[in-house]
């Protein structure tokens, strides 16, 4: 997602994303510029926000490129060659069967074939779901306090086993508030607990009823607005995993666009269909192409 923050925090996912339910739904808020996150429709980030990577405004010429200027730049940074995605649940999660499907067949389509321009990532597979235990005793959490020091909690107990592929999407129960965003992606260093691959990479994925609906999609359900924003999330989290550490126009950011953000950023709401590979349609968000100079969906 765009690494823009007017406080310029781009070393993680700052301690703005709070209100995350354990058990019962509760608040869920970002109020900053942060990289990896789905904005609602029609947030906007400060106008003059320091962008963190250059130290330039986001203002004037950087405001004026966005319009023209989307094609995706490699810097050099880690891709997901083959998206190995196992999905968590923190409590009750909102649609987790009907998820199981989404991953499977959305990672193993012609959705993921368009991404072969980009390091010539393939197609992923599904590896489970976990139903998480030990959680945070809070009614509210702190992304950078509370959920990455428990997601380095279960690679230390060797409860996750993360290699260079996997993504771990975070899904939550049904009621939360999400004032500000639809979803994040996430990048942890564990290299100093864990010899198999630098980093852990998660999204944060609020069910969008509730408090959470409108802004994230214009589909007629829940579980297709979820759908959309889980999609935005996990290609983002294939094509650009490392953002949540980048801090310049280099490794580990991988495909960028100065002026707008992450493959998902560009064409951020335009929902489309895909058939995934077990043959059931699911509502996705369009993606950019390079190639085709636009936002597609296949």
């Amino acid at each position: 997602m765009k690494l823009l923050s007017p406080l310029g925090l781009v070393a993680a996912i700052v301690a703005t994303a709070a209100g995350l339910a354990s058990a019962a739904p509760s608040p869920l808020v970002v109020d900053k510029r942060i990289p990896g996150v789905r904005y609602k429709d029609g947030v906007q980030f400060a106008p003059n926000a320091v962008h963190p990577l250059d130290g330039a405004p986001d203002a004037g010429s950087r405001l004026e490129k966005r319009a023209s200027s989307k094609t995706l730049t490699y810097y050099g940074g880690p891709v997901l060659k083959n998206v190995e995605v196992t999905m968590l649940l923190w409590g009750s999660a909102a649609y987790a069967s009907n998820l199981v499907g989404f991953y499977t067949g959305v990672v193993n389509s012609t959705y993921y074939d368009m991404l072969s321009q980009y390091s010539s990532i393939g197609r992923g597979s599904y590896k489970g779901s976990l139903t998480l235990t030990g959680l945070p005793s809070k009614t509210s959490l702190d992304d950078a306090n509370d959920i990455q020091p428990y997601l380095r909690s279960l690679v230390s107990a060797g409860t996750l086993k993360p290699n260079a592929n996997s993504y771990y999407p975070i899904h939550f129960a049904s009621g939360g508030s999400c004032v500000y965003f639809c979803a994040y992606h996430g990048t942890i260093d564990i290299s100093d607990i864990y010899s198999g691959t630098k980093y852990l990479f998660y999204g944060v994925m609020p069910d969008q009823g509730g408090s959470c609906a409108g802004g994230c999609g214009s589909a007629s359900t829940t579980f297709q607005n979820l759908c959309s924003v889980s999609s935005h999330e996990l290609v983002e989290a294939t094509t650009d995993p490392a953002v949540g550490v980048a801090t310049t126009y280099a490794a580990p950011l991988a495909w960028y666009n100065q002026a707008n953000g992450e493959i998902g950023d560009i064409c951020n709401a335009q929902q489309g269909t895909t058939v995934g590979g077990n043959g059931v349609t699911y509502t996705v968000q369009k993606e950019w192409s390079n190639s085709a100079s636009a936002c597609v969906v296949k």
